[in-house]
């Protein structure tokens, strides 16, 4: 179903609003802060055979619980 917000392209004409000082530096701030925890982060965390084996098996059911969703949902079609 269509509307007229979906189908009409967005305004261009409307005016911009300016961003303030203060948001462009927290803005400039944050990404910088961002590129700088990836770029310094080298070492992944060790993760010990147990909690990899946990992980794994969690992984597994969800798997297991979306396919039998799937399945399901065919079958009530």
């Amino acid at each position: 179903m269509s509307s007229k917000t979906a189908t009409r392209p967005p305004d261009t004409r409307a005016a911009r609003r300016r961003v303030s000082l203060t948001d462009r530096i927290a803005l400039r701030i944050g990404m910088s802060l961002i590129i700088w925890s990836r770029r310094t982060r080298q070492v992944r965390p060790v993760i010990d055979h147990e909690t990899r084996l946990q992980l794994d098996r969690e992984r597994q059911q969800r798997e297991n619980d979306w396919l039998t969703r799937g399945a399901a949902l065919l079958m009530w079609r």
